[in-house]
Formats: structure tokens, C-alpha cells, sequence
């Protein structure tokens, strides 16, 4: 997600359908909105709260000791990273592996153990990246109910059963977020992590939320992923790239090139020589400077779906069998 206006983001529901759209991202003024006013989605019967929820400390206290960086995947940006996002149709191997294509980023919860253990069984340099998002409420999840209603504020405009979340609250949602790590990712044998809608504070979430707020949650998910020997990646952000790039292994942004953001990350995550990958759908990305500021860019379907459907788009700026920028 960016700081503009106008905002993309895949999520696959439940159906395995994934709700694709243009979404309008009001910008906050800092003040508190109605929270949960009119959310037909949360009843106080249906509340489960986690086990673990109210722990005094908002970082990991279970992982283990932080692994040496050298543990986790770090991709670097000296070649060109031939990529694929699938989430509006669910991934199937052998059906949607592509030649060529060594990182897959996929849905982390309707994925099995079985097609990442087949992702990395068809060559050992393949890597797969969790999806799962972190900043809003989904009601479609296995585990929606783990959600207390003080952390559900106001509808993620745009998208049905998405709403977004009191990220201050990190006593309850880090736990969660754990969860979601350790079950829908790290054991199924995922390498990385793609935390969606983490930037809550400059839309209108329903709670007072600030920037420094914004900045602690993504500081608590990247300790996490890392205490759990998983890389992480900022997704979306973008202006805010150059603040929070020590904190991540590499980026996804889309629409960069469309709202001129994309020098962002070339100036953080590009000097840093960490990757950067990106997606553009209304039209083509600037290949030129793509490939001179070395970010995977590419042209897909808003649905970011798979390989075999017939809205299936991928336009890469540099050709899969292509090895060099």
C-alpha cells in the first residue's frame, strides 16, 4: 500500500477467491473515529481471546534466541530476481510452477507444507514467501475469532470483511501474529514472510494511531520473523521506505512507477543492495530505469492470479531466461 490515494492489494479468501480491487486510503488526522461503529461482522459472543494475549512485553519472549543474519534468505539486488505472486486462485504444483521463476509469494494459510516442500524439492534455489495480512482484520480466516472487538476499527474501504487494526495493541496482536508465522509459515517450511496492510497510520483506521506507532509494529514483526529464522519483507510503505529498510531483507511495492515512489527504494532497500520487487497493473513499468536501479519490476492483472487463468498478465521487464540486468 502506498501513501497515495489510490491503493492495490490481493488477499485470497476463504472460497479461494481472491477480492481484488481499487481500495481509497483516506488519510488520518490523527483524531479517533468511530472503531466499530456499524462493523455487522463482530459480536461480543463470538470473541475468543488468545491464550497468550496480555503479554507485558510487545516482542517475541518465546522465539529462542535471534539467529546470526547469515540464517535467513537475504536477497540481494546484483541480478535479476525472476519472481511470481500468486493469491487469487490458490497455488498448485506442479500446475503453476513457471521456468525459470525461483521465488513464488503465496498465501500462507490455504498453502500446504506439501507444495513448498515441492517447491523447494523441484530446485534447491527456489524459495517460497508466506502471505498473510497484518494490519487489517479479515472475516474470512481460520482464526477471526482470536481477534478481540477493541482491536477491529473502521471497514479497509474498498474491502468486503476487512477492517483495519489497533496495531498500539501489540499485547494481543503479536501473539497472533506469531501464530500465523509459526503456523501458516514457518512449519510448513516457508523461507520469508510478506506482512500485508501494515501501513495503518496514515489511512483511517478507526483508532488514533501514529506514525511512531506504525513504526513500533513494523519494528515488533521484523524482530519476530527473524527471532523465528524467517525474512521478512516490507510490503507497500513506500515513502516511508528509507525509515524502515534496516529493518527488512527486501520489499514488494506496487504502483511505484505509477505514483512516482519508486526512487524511495532505490535510495534505501537499492543501497543497501537488498531486493526489490514490484508490480504495476494499470500499465507498464519504467523498464529503463527499472533495470538501471535494479528492481524487479514487472506488469501484472490486478487479480494477481495464477499462470492458467485466462486473466493471468505477466509482463516482465527483464525476460525470466534473462540472467544479467
Amino acid at each position: 500500500m502506498t501513501d497515495s490515494s489510490f491503493s492495490m492489494r490481493c488477499c485470497a479468501t476463504s472460497l479461494l477467491v481472491c477480492l481484488v480491487g481499487l481500495g481509497f486510503a483516506a488519510c488520518s488526522d490523527g483524531s479517533s473515529n468511530a472503531g466499530n461503529a456499524g462493523n455487522p461482522y463482530v459480536a461480543d459472543d463470538d470473541i475468543r481471546r488468545p491464550r497468550d494475549a496480555g503479554a507485558p512485553d510487545a516482542r517475541v519472549s518465546d522465539g529462542g534466541s535471534a539467529p546470526a543474519p547469515t540464517t535467513w534468505w537475504q536477497p540481494r539486488s546484483d541480478k535479476p530476481i525472476h519472481w511470481h505472486w500468486q493469491l487469487s486462485d490458490t497455488f498448485v504444483y506442479p500446475r503453476d510452477l513457471l521456468p525459470n521463476v525461483t521465488v513464488y509469494d503465496i498465501d500462507g494459510e490455504l498453502t500446504p507444507a506439501s507444495t513448498v516442500s515441492s517447491l523447494h524439492a523441484a530446485n534447491p534455489n527456489n524459495k517460497a514467501i508466506c502471505y498473510f495480512d497484518a494490519g487489517v482484520w479479515e472475516d474470512f480466516r481460520s482464526d477471526a475469532k482470536d481477534f478481540p472487538k477493541s482491536v477491529i476499527g473502521n471497514p479497509d474501504q474498498g474491502w468486503d470483511g476487512h477492517f483495519w487494526l489497533d496495531i498500539r495493541r501489540m499485547d494481543v496482536l503479536l501473539p497472533i501474529m506469531k501464530k500465523r508465522m509459526v503456523n501458516w509459515c514457518k512449519n510448513k517450511g516457508f523461507d520469508a514472510v510478506e506482512p500485508d496492510e501494515t501501513e495503518v497510520w496514515s489511512n483511517n483506521p478507526g483508532f488514533p494511531i501514529t506514525k511512531a506507532d506504525n513504526a513500533a509494529y513494523h519494528r515488533a514483526l521484523a524482530d519476530m520473523a527473524h527471532s523465528l529464522g524467517l525474512s521478512i519483507g516490507l510490503k507497500g510503505n513506500n515513502t516511508e521506505a528509507v525509515e524502515l529498510e534496516p529493518l527488512y531483507d527486501w520489499a514488494l511495492t506496487e504502483e511505484c512507477w505509477e505514483f512516482n515512489e519508486c526512487h524511495f527504494f532505490k535510495d534505501s532497500f537499492g543501497a543497501k543492495g537488498k531486493a526489490v520487487f514490484n508490480v504495476e497493473y494499470g500499465k507498464a513499468p519504467n523498464c529503463t530505469n527499472a533495470n538501471a536501479w535494479r528492481i524487479n519490476s514487472s506488469q501484472r492483472d490486478l487479480q494477481v492470479s495464477g499462470p492458467k487463468n485466462k486473466s493471468y498478465v505477466y509482463r516482465p521487464c527483464v525476460p525470466d531466461n534473462r540472467t544479467t540486468w
